[in-house]
């Protein structure tokens, strides 16, 4: 695969037709969905990230960086995924994706949101900064099996408990997958939610082998 650092001088670079390029010789080699969001567009972005956080780049940097990462994804959904979605039946459930409230880093929860349109789900994608009302008007509404959400900073992260309460209050039978770059921090507020209700995603892997465990369970 294309090395982490080439792809991340692309992003930087803005150089969109580059970016595709790179994303599809990677699709033409056969390397998958998963593989490709987390073996080159995460690590990208995460590396970026850590250059702005750095005063290595400007937030201009890192907004053409980003804008450029998101055209490729929106790119991938509509030539790669597509047509492999339309083959297949969307039969394993419904699955509704969001980021809390104050949190504007939807790229984790958007590629979370294609890999489950590939796998079979019926999805809706909500995107960034919903705060939790929102998400319940929603959720009565559609009556998702998986209900996704995502935080990046500890300060949107502290909001994730109280949205685990709020929809497990309301969707005891609705399993829910809580990501983002917060619970890699020391500080994360997990501790007292009820894990019973709940699955932690960290990792590309984990992600894999939820969605394993539930096929084999049947759903």
């Amino acid at each position: 695969m294309e090395t982490v650092k080439n792809f991340t001088d692309v992003l930087l670079d803005g150089d969109q037709d580059k970016a595709w390029e790179v994303v599809m010789n990677e699709v033409d080699k056969g390397t998958s969905t998963e593989d490709i969001f987390y073996g080159l567009l995460t690590p990208a972005m995460v590396e970026i990230g850590q250059k702005w956080q750095e005063n290595e780049i400007s937030v201009a940097d890192e907004h053409l960086a980003t804008t450029t990462c998101d055209f490729t994804l929106a790119r991938y959904k509509h030539e790669v995924l597509l047509p492999r979605i339309q083959k297949k039946p969307q039969d394993q459930g419904r699955a509704l994706f969001f980021c809390v409230e104050k949190e504007e880093h939807d790229l984790g929860i958007r590629m979370i949101a294609q890999i489950f349109e590939e796998n079979g789900y019926k999805v809706r994608l909500m995107g960034a900064n919903l705060p939790v009302e929102f998400v319940l008007t929603m959720a009565v509404n559609w009556e998702p099996d998986v209900i996704g959400m995502s935080a990046s900073m500890l300060k949107q992260g502290e909001r994730v408990p109280s949205y685990i309460q709020r929809l497990m209050e309301r969707f005891e039978q609705t399993e829910l997958l809580i990501g983002g770059r917060f619970l890699s921090l020391p500080d994360q507020l997990l501790d007292k939610a009820d894990d019973s209700k709940m699955t932690i995603i960290q990792e590309g892997s984990e992600l894999s082998a939820w969605m394993a465990a539930r096929v084999e369970g049947g759903k």
